[in-house]
C-alpha cells in the first residue's frame, strides 16, 4: 500500500509485501535493486527512443537486486553448514533407490518417489544436482509412514525443503526422551512412532535451521 504524506515536500513511500516463502536475508538487497530500479522507471520519459537508452540503466538495477550483502552471505554459509550435518545423519535415497525397494518396482525409475512427493506422502532435498530423500520416511517395505504425511500438512509448503529436513534432524523440545533419558529433546526423525507428539510438535513450528 502507497501511503502518500500531506506534505508534498516529503518523500512518498511504498511498503510492498514479499512473496510467501521469500528468504528474510535478501530483504535488503531487493530493498536496494527496487528503490534503483523505482527511481529509474519513474524518471523514463515516454519517447522510445530515450527509453531503449535507459534499457542498461534498467539492466543494472535488475542486477542490483540480487547483489549479496555480508548478512546474505552469512546466512548461506550457516545454510551449507546445516546442510552437511543434516545429510551426513542417516540414510538417504535416490528415486531410483527407492523404485528398487518395492516389491513389484514400477518401470519408471523415478517412481513410486515422484508421485509420493506430489501427493505430500515424502519430501525430498537436492544436493550437488541430485535430489535424495530421507529414509526414516519409509517403513520396513519402503512405503510412505502415515504420520510423515500428516507432518508436512501441518508443516505448509516452505520453498526451502531443508528447513524441513532441519526440522526433522534436530532435536524438538516439543518432544521428550523417555527412560534415561528422561527430559532430553529427542529430535522428530527419531521419534516418528509417538505420532501425536510429533504432530504436535510440528503445530508449533520449527522451521528455523539450527546450526
Amino acid at each position: 500500500m502507497a501511503q502518500i504524506p500531506k506534505d508534498p515536500t516529503v518523500d512518498a513511500v511504498l511498503s510492498l509485501r514479499l512473496p510467501p516463502g521469500t528468504d528474510p536475508a535478501i530483504a535488503s538487497s531487493l530493498k536496494r535493486g527496487m528503490e534503483e530500479l523505482l527511481t529509474i522507471v519513474v524518471a523514463l520519459p515516454q519517447f522510445e527512443a530515450q527509453i531503449l537508452q535507459r534499457a542498461d540503466d534498467i539492466a543494472r538495477a535488475f542486477t542490483g537486486l540480487v547483489a549479496p550483502d555480508a548478512p546474505l552471505i552469512e546466512e548461506r554459509m550457516r545454510r551449507q553448514k546445516t546442510m552437511r550435518e543434516v545429510f551426513a545423519r542417516g540414510d538417504w535415497l535416490t528415486a531410483e533407490q527407492v523404485n528398487g525397494l518395492q516389491a513389484m518396482p514400477p518401470a519408471n525409475k523415478e517412481q513410486p518417489a515422484g508421485d509420493w512427493k506430489r501427493e505430500g506422502r515424502i519430501f525430498s532435498v537436492a544436493l550437488e544436482g541430485n535430489e535424495y530423500f530421507a529414509g526414516y520416511q519409509f517403513d520396513a517395505m519402503c512405503q510412505p509412514l502415515p504420520v510423515v504425511r500428516d507432518i508436512l500438512a501441518i508443516l505448509g509448503p516452505v520453498a526451502d525443503s531443508w528447513r524441513i529436513a532441519a526440522w526433522f534432524h534436530f532435536p524438538n523440545g516439543w518432544i521428550s526422551g523417555c527412560g534415561e533419558h528422561q527430559g532430553d529433546a529427542v529430535a522428530p526423525r527419531d521419534a516418528l512412532d509417538r505420532c501425536r507428539e510429533v504432530t504436535e510438535a510440528a503445530r508449533h513450528g520449527n522451521k528455523e535451521y539450527v546450526a
